[in-house]
């Protein structure tokens, strides 16, 4: 594999990990009696216990993703992933007129402040006063404890892929949770076990299994878990607005995205991976991926001019709860091939008619290199 795939590979894989960590990132703050409450939230009414058994994995997902969009809540959130490592953060989401907006503080490595609206991003780095701003987000992206929503069609088909079976009452971060199990019925997803508040929905903790969703000796790839929560917070809209914008003193980088979809770039699919529907596809700078623009002579090893220099396209493929990124981009000279794991993290890349596509996705291997091997190319 040339050094330039494996430099793209390797910014790719970071990008996952940060999304991986702003995914997952919840937190606590901001609250108090100074701040006005915010009007107009929903609660879902605790069901019985016979009809809360009988739900189905459609039913679920549509009370975790309700719950997430009409919800003000605020608390620490804590991850486990590869090799044990552990990280926490705070968020603070708040609602107003089914308006979402969210601040997460990363409490574990370098200091960073992500504030999340419906179509923007702003990454506070603090160590190095940069702020780098994503515009024109696709809608559909959204962040833990929320779920990737899918149209009420496509929910409906990707839930087949699923069997759902509820496993009893946990309390977590002092709120009494319906725990969930969801097994996969192939070997193209992981299995998942869930907490979510009784009363609410809100999803308060998350298991990736490698299988066994069901069993008490499961195999636990990634956990996220409220340590503390506090649901309908009494949050201020406008009091994080305002903190979004208080940019002085700090560097602004802004890339706005460009919606497209994979016909348009001239892709199709031999045959769908089963399950998985496309969420949303945008082109990305270049600089994009690596957070700064090209500037000077290339590295020796690097990819040529015009391969550095062209747009990247990025589409999200998902059944609800497991998501896959593909990267599109011109195939250096190398056209290299690579298979790469990082714990439930699977990467695999490959020259396809010229261009070089990187399927990145926390899903078994075999659904990433499934997937590749059904692209084709329908124009160039």
């Amino acid at each position: 594999m040339g050094m330039a795939s494996n430099a793209i590979l390797i910014r790719v894989q970071r990008a996952m990990v940060r999304g991986v960590m702003v995914s997952a990132a919840l937190g606590a703050g901001l609250l108090g009696s100074v701040l006005p409450a915010v009007s107009g939230l929903q609660q879902v009414q605790a069901a019985p216990a016979q009809a809360v058994a009988e739900r189905s994995a459609q039913q679920w997902l549509q009370r975790w993703q309700q719950a997430s969009r009409q919800q003000s809540y605020a608390g620490t959130l804590a991850m486990s992933g590869e090799r044990g490592n552990l990280r926490s953060a705070r968020v603070w989401h708040a609602v107003r007129d089914g308006r979402q907006i969210e601040r997460v503080d990363n409490l574990s490595g370098s200091p960073r402040s992500i504030f999340r609206t419906e179509h923007a991003v702003h990454v506070f780095l603090r160590d190095k006063k940069e702020l780098r701003i994503r515009t024109n987000m696709p809608r559909q992206a959204t962040l833990f404890p929320g779920m990737m929503p899918l149209p009420g069609q496509l929910q409906a088909e990707a839930a087949r892929y699923y069997r759902a079976s509820h496993l009893g009452q946990e309390r977590v971060a002092n709120h009494v949770a319906d725990v969930v199990a969801f097994a996969p019925v192939d070997g193209l997803r992981y299995a998942y076990r869930f907490w979510s508040d009784q009363k609410t929905g809100l999803l308060l903790k998350w298991q990736m299994l490698s299988s066994g969703a069901t069993s008490a000796q499961a195999d636990v790839l990634r956990e996220v878990a409220f340590s503390d929560l506090q649901i309908q917070a009494p949050l201020s809209y406008a009091l994080l607005e305002g903190m979004m914008k208080e940019t002085s003193g700090y560097r602004v980088q802004q890339t706005a995205l460009r919606a497209t979809t994979l016909q348009q770039q001239g892709w199709a699919w031999r045959k769908p991976l089963a399950g998985y529907f496309v969420t949303h596809c945008y082109l990305r700078p270049p600089e994009s991926l690596s957070g700064r623009a090209p500037s000077g002579p290339a590295p020796r090893g690097s990819a040529p001019a015009n391969v550095a220099a062209s747009p990247v396209t990025h589409c999200v493929l998902s059944d609800g709860l497991s998501s896959i990124s593909l990267f599109f981009r011109p195939a250096s000279a190398e056209g290299a091939h690579a298979v790469r794991s990082k714990g439930a993290t699977s990467i695999r890349s490959q020259g396809i008619a010229g261009q070089q596509v990187t399927a990145v996705g926390e899903v078994p291997p075999a659904a990433l290199q499934q997937l590749l091997d059904s692209l084709q190319r329908t124009s160039r």
